[in-house]
């Protein structure tokens, strides 16, 4: 499972002087608010904490559907920058949740990768391999319809992953509406069926955003794919990702097919 979001932080509804201080106080926790503070980019800092949230409850709705969206108790930590080059700097980091998921499954793992002109923040299961994701970030086009845009990026950047031809990938929805869901959660589908991927779509202002974990279980390798053993496609998992698996499957066994 994964999460992911991203911010234009040139969007009008981004910039400093267009949100007041009840925000901060109503969305993070004191701590985020100190580390806020003390950040040298206090405006990238802000959203990345923001995106933080957002990412790691769109992974959270694709284990347990009903999952409520608490701000405040979503409390994200960032590590020293990892790296800097260019202006755009990695951080890495962990989002404390306000309950477990399962046992021993109460964070998750974050990295957010930052410019001067957006933030981009993926959230992945405590041990995740973060050689098994793969994330993109696009210019939206003027007129564009970024639901449409960002669907068609995860289907490019899937395909050529999976080194199959980009017509065989396409994004279904899943969803039980009586846990809110209204058939939000995004699916890959293979020649149409539903395959082992997880994916997670963003888009806000100029830009559009789509990470996947683009590891399946075994016997789920989509045919035509080119890879096998390692990378990608190969096996593998931790406690923490089989934890995940866990919830999930106790939390909606049977149920109809999932938030960006």
């Amino acid at each position: 499972m994964i999460g992911n979001d991203v911010v234009d932080l040139e969007d009008p509804d981004t910039r400093p002087e267009t949100f007041r201080p009840r925000f901060d106080q109503r969305v993070f926790d004191p701590s985020e608010r100190r580390a806020i503070a003390r950040d040298g980019d206090p405006h990238a800092r802000r959203w990345a904490h923001w995106a933080a949230k957002e990412a790691g409850y769109k992974l959270c709705r694709q284990a347990v559907e009903p999952f409520v969206f608490t701000p405040s108790r979503l409390v994200a930590r960032f590590d020293s920058v990892e790296s800097e080059e260019g202006g755009r700097i990695v951080r890495r980091g962990s989002l404390a949740l306000p309950r477990a998921l399962a046992p021993g499954l109460d964070h998750l793992e974050l990295r957010s990768d930052e410019t001067s002109e957006r933030v981009h923040v993926l959230a992945a299961p405590p041990g995740a391999d973060w050689d098994a994701i793969v994330s993109s970030i696009e210019l939206a086009e003027s007129g564009d319809d970024p639901s449409a845009r960002v669907r068609s990026a995860a289907c490019g950047a899937i395909a050529r992953d999976l080194g199959i031809d980009e017509e065989r990938v396409s994004i279904g929805r899943r969803g039980d509406p009586r846990a809110g869901g209204a058939a939000k959660i995004p699916t890959v589908l293979i020649d149409g069926a539903r395959s082992g991927l997880s994916l997670s779509l963003s888009h806000h202002g100029r830009f559009v955003a789509c990470a996947m974990t683009l590891r399946v279980d075994p016997g789920e390798c989509p045919r035509g794919s080119r890879r096998s053993g390692t990378g990608a496609l190969g096996n593998g998992g931790t406690d923490g990702v089989e934890a995940m698996h866990r919830a999930q499957r106790a939390a909606s066994s049977g149920r109809n097919e999932v938030v960006g």
